[in-house]
């Protein structure tokens, strides 16, 4: 057997495929150069990677109008609002994973991410829900803009870079997304 591999490029292949950072190159290389209402290949691998457990209804009316808004600058309150009206669901976490998909510096509301950030989703109807998403969103949001200056942000990225660096030109958000989503 030959004994000449880099070890250090083992543990980052090992590292990036149990963070899924190849689908999610994959998703953000080919989310502006295909139509993603119809790409199969495409919607499977956001699909998989972004664990979207939706019926084919769904599923159809979410990736029309990410097809319709991705060469554009949407905001949270206006995909989540769509998905509202359209499903009658409150989908923080599937509005916030399209969202970051056209804006790559946009937060990505995870289970994992919020109860580290110990935010709760409350209201006692779907119209307080969906507003008090909004707002947690915005939270959400500051908390990773202060967090990215802070000497802990810095290290969280400068860390991710060294021990990643195949995956460097991610964004800074991305990276600490990918911290908090491993610290369960």
């Amino acid at each position: 057997m030959n004994m000449n591999f880099d070890v250090s490029k083992v543990f980052q292949e090992r590292l990036a495929s149990s963070l899924g950072l190849d689908k999610y190159r994959y998703i953000m290389e080919q989310v502006r150069t295909t139509n993603v209402t119809v790409d199969s290949d495409f919607q499977r691998k956001f699909n998989g990677f972004y664990l979207v457990r939706r019926n084919e209804a769904w599923r159809k009316a979410f990736y029309e109008y990410f097809e319709s808004v991705k060469n554009s600058t949407p905001t949270f309150a206006d995909i989540i609002t769509y998905l509202y009206e359209c499903t009658g669901n409150i989908e923080p976490s599937f509005s916030s994973k399209m969202l970051a998909t056209i804006l790559p510096e946009k937060p990505i509301w995870d289970r994992y991410v919020v109860q580290n950030l110990d935010m709760h989703l409350t209201g006692a109807t779907q119209e307080e829900k969906l507003k008090n998403a909004i707002a947690l969103y915005d939270d959400m949001e500051k908390w990773y803009a202060d967090f990215v200056e802070t000497g802990k942000g810095k290290e969280c990225i400068s860390e991710f870079d060294r021990v990643l660096p195949d995956y460097k030109g991610i964004s800074a958000i991305k990276k600490i997304d990918c911290i908090l989503w491993s610290i369960r």
